[in-house]
């Protein structure tokens, strides 16, 4: 069950469109105007022309929100 769930889980993903690689979180994922998305890596690649973005956005480490809970003192 875990091994589905995990396959489940990593076609959910983002995926550079460029190199196909799985983006790790805390990196900058940005939508071109040709409305592929490509990872900070692929974009430094990327002739000065076809550059512009559109969107970018951070790649989190999960779906859910992570609780933020106040140290004791």
């Amino acid at each position: 069950m875990l091994r589905l769930k995990a396959r489940a889980h990593d076609l959910d993903r983002t995926r550079c469109s460029a190199c196909s690689r799985v983006p790790l979180p805390g990196e900058l994922m940005h939508e071109l105007e040709s409305r592929s998305v490509v990872c900070q890596l692929c974009l430094v690649e990327l002739p000065e022309s076809k550059r512009a973005t559109v969107a970018s956005q951070r790649v989190h480490a999960s779906d859910r929100p992570l609780a933020i809970v106040q140290r004791a003192a």
